[in-house]
């Protein structure tokens, strides 16, 4: 199998596709209609010169694009910001994303109290984001 790196556009589109072929995500994501961007802080060190965007079109436990835009291109109502540690302790399940959400390990815009609401919704999409073929950089 073949692993991606990480918010890259490959990586992304095997994000897409599992969250819109995942049962569990489809039911828990039914009630959310709004895109989520996923923010990965530069990090040079690493290969990435740059703040990276991952904007994902999630509607009704759909995710019918994922797409690598910049900053300034966000449209998404959610923005999720965080440093790659951060992201990867998501990606390796050592971290739970509504804990890491509360601590401020990473910065949410939007409305945490909606957020929360759906938190069903957000514990699945962090699943299917695990299960996503992934080599970090730092592991090579």
């Amino acid at each position: 199998m073949t692993a991606f790196a990480p918010f890259t556009v490959a990586w992304a589109e095997s994000l897409r596709r599992i969250i819109d072929n995942d049962p569990d995500y489809r039911k828990a994501g039914s009630g959310w209609k709004w895109p989520i961007a996923l923010v990965l802080n530069a990090a040079p060190a690493l290969g990435f010169a740059a703040d990276v965007v991952v904007e994902l079109s999630l509607n009704g436990g759909a995710c019918t694009a994922a797409r690598i835009i910049t900053v300034p291109e966000i449209a998404a109502p959610f923005v999720l910001r965080a440093n790659y540690a951060v992201w990867k302790e998501l990606a390796r399940g050592s971290l739970d994303p509504l804990v890491a959400l509360t601590s401020r390990r990473i910065v949410l815009t939007g409305s945490l109290p909606k957020l929360l609401f759906h938190a069903k919704a957000v514990r699945a999409l962090v699943a299917c984001a695990q299960r996503v073929p992934t080599q970090f950089p730092d592991d090579v």
